[in-house]
């Protein structure tokens, strides 16, 4: 223990690195073994130059195998000795070495200092709280296409990541998320997409910071030549129009949201549970966006193809020049960049479908 907390203090007063006091030990391993065969090959008979290697190794790592061992008083108190004590402490400093890079690598990872390597991850801006940003992961990795991506937070809102968090798998990236050099540490230009959270959700301006965020990560976008999907949540709808100016791809707001749901089920009590399931990707059926391919075709041919199909899906709408048609005319003909919305229990169901009706036709 003293040997090794000297070996510390030469460390911090030479600035030695592991790497250095590796090589080091490994010179020593070398000398010891060269110095161990001259003194005792004359004693031991079959002694070679690797077996001297060999002894110096176990001998310096402590492991002491004993099939070779010093029989010369010049091999035992000259080489013996000094191989065991450098040994211990050389071996011991660089185990803690490496046990030190380790937790501090742990501890830099929980605290969000760590440059993110990983690809086709999801980014999700602000911190607004713990069981929100739970909640939203569940969606995420309830859904197949989403299941084992990686997720990355970004925020200056949290000190380190909480246990249920790093439960969750989620990583952390410290600093706001309104900065360029924060966004490339999360390594935004290799995502899959970035969602912006409201930071808090009960105040209005937060919809200023989310338009910063979007416009940053949308110039980021055009100057890298690299598309990245966006979403951002509102607080108020009064901020969508300046939000849209920002380019991101898609805009959530809860805004009235709630006065909308209160009156339907008051009026129709239970059908919050049908639009809670339609919305959830936990459980049951949801709405997903198709980009079809079935051109020139009517939506009822399409309504009788996916009821007379094994699968649990329906038809429900078309979003046809940006704007969503629920409940269609059935003789309207899909064109050329029409989307369908589509109720099912699995989303690849309708892809499958329309490779049928392709072959088919």
């Amino acid at each position: 223990m003293l040997l090794f907390q000297f070996l510390l203090k030469i460390k911090k007063i030479l600035n030695f690195s592991a790497l250095q006091v590796l090589l080091v030990a490994m010179v020593l391993n070398v000398a010891f073994g060269i110095s161990f065969y001259y003194a005792e090959r004359n004693t031991q008979e079959g002694l070679t130059l690797l077996d001297s290697l060999w002894w110096s190794m176990v001998t310096m790592t402590t492991v002491g195998y004993g099939d070779y061992y010093a029989q010369t008083n010049i091999g035992r108190f000259l080489i013996s000795y000094p191989c065991m004590i450098l040994g211990i402490g050389i071996i011991g400093y660089l185990v803690g070495a490496v046990a030190n890079y380790f937790i501090e690598w742990s501890a830099r990872k929980r605290r969000g200092d760590l440059q993110i390597t990983v690809k086709g991850h999801i980014i999700i801006c602000n911190f607004p709280g713990e069981e929100k940003l739970l909640g939203l992961v569940k969606e995420l990795r309830a859904l197949p296409h989403f299941a084992n991506k990686p997720v990355v937070l970004i925020t200056d809102n949290l000190q380190q990541l909480s246990e249920n968090l790093l439960k969750a798998d989620i990583m952390l990236v410290n600093g706001p998320a309104r900065d360029e050099s924060v966004l490339h540490r999360a390594n935004v230009l290799n995502c899959e997409g970035v969602i912006i959270l409201a930071e808090d959700p009960s105040e209005s301006r937060s919809d200023d910071r989310t338009y910063t965020i979007g416009s940053v990560i949308e110039l980021i976008s055009i100057e890298k030549k690299r598309p990245i999907k966006t979403v951002a949540e509102l607080v108020s709808e009064r901020s969508r129009k300046t939000m849209n100016r920002s380019q991101v791809d898609g805009i959530v707001s809860t805004d009235g949201v709630a006065s909308c749901l209160l009156a339907q089920e008051f009026c129709f009590p239970g059908l919050n549970d049908v639009i809670g399931q339609m919305i959830t990707a936990t459980h049951g059926s949801q709405l997903y966006l198709h980009n079809t391919a079935l051109i020139g075709q009517k939506i009822v041919s399409l309504q009788k193809a996916v009821l007379e199909h094994e699968a649990n899906i329906q038809i429900i709408g078309i979003i046809h020049l940006g704007k969503s048609l629920l409940n269609p005319d059935k003789q309207t003909t899909i064109e050329q960049g029409d989307i369908l919305i589509i109720l099912a229990e699995n989303g690849r169901d309708l892809p499958r479908i329309e490779k049928d009706l392709i072959a088919a036709s």
